[in-house]
């Protein structure tokens, strides 16, 4: 392995995968237009006449509905003292990890995350769709007991919804997106919001919130976004060495110098 990907642990950006991902949004959209009734299908799959959305006001469902928010002022808050402070501790072992993680934190990094926050899953996602798409929540559907029409995905609505996109989703999305920068791809803490946004989307769906359509379009916002974002701010510029610590070894004695 060489120093340099040593050193950073975000892939280098090139401009096949974000052609790739492209590809897959429009993929998505052209199928989801084609075959609207796939997200009528997934959604029954949480739905029973009797129960409704039986998810919906469940523990674990209320749970990630109320969870997003507080963990994106701490990490923000996380991510922007540990810019701030970026200084290695060597006592403890635990101490030592945050200083390590600290010390990736570079105001590149910290400025790449929190503009892919504001674009997509704030300025995107919540602001330009959620708001004028109209497009009405499954709870709020006559195939599901409620009184609103059913529309299909990438099509502008007139039932004042606001399914499309998932906000949660983008937010979930945005929470993997930093531990890829600040840790790496194939991180521990990586998989762990990877695993908290399947969460997520399983939540959305299973409490009538949102369409399957819905989830996958904010998941891949996010990713394009990151993409677009890495070839602006590119993301491999070596890190600074950490600041070494400020104790010094002291000079021998002429006494500790003479023994062996």
């Amino acid at each position: 392995m060489s120093a340099r990907s040593e050193a950073d642990p975000v892939l280098p950006m090139r401009a096949s995968p974000l052609l790739a991902v492209s590809i897959l949004f429009f993929a998505l959209a052209d199928l989801w237009l084609a075959f609207p009734q796939i997200d009528l299908a997934v959604a029954s799959l949480f739905w029973t006449p009797e129960d409704n959305f039986a998810a919906r006001g469940a523990l674990w469902e209320q749970f990630m509905y109320h969870s997003i928010d507080k963990l994106l002022v701490v990490i923000s808050l996380g991510l922007i003292g540990a810019c701030a402070l970026r200084v290695p501790i060597h006592r403890h072992a635990s101490e030592r990890f945050i200083g390590s993680v600290a010390s990736r934190v570079t105001g590149r990094r910290l400025a790449f995350l929190l503009l892919l926050l504001a674009l997509v899953p704030g300025l995107i996602v919540n602001t330009l769709f959620k708001e004028h798409w109209g497009r009405a929540r499954p709870i709020q559907l006559e195939q599901f007991g409620g009184q609103r029409a059913f529309s299909p995905a990438f099509i502008v609505s007139d039932q004042g919804g606001g399914a499309f996109a998932s906000g949660h989703v983008a937010a979930a999305a945005w929470l993997v997106a930093v531990p890829v920068v600040v840790c790496g791809v194939g991180s521990l803490w990586t998989g762990l919001a990877l695993l908290y946004l399947l969460a997520m989307v399983l939540a959305r769906m299973a409490a009538g919130a949102h369409f399957l359509s819905d989830a996958l379009t904010s998941i891949l916002l996010v990713w394009v976004g990151f993409l677009m974002l890495q070839r602006l701010l590119p993301l491999n510029a070596p890190i600074a060495a950490p600041i070494e610590s400020p104790i010094k070894p002291q000079p021998k004695t002429r006494e500790e110098r003479t023994v062996r």
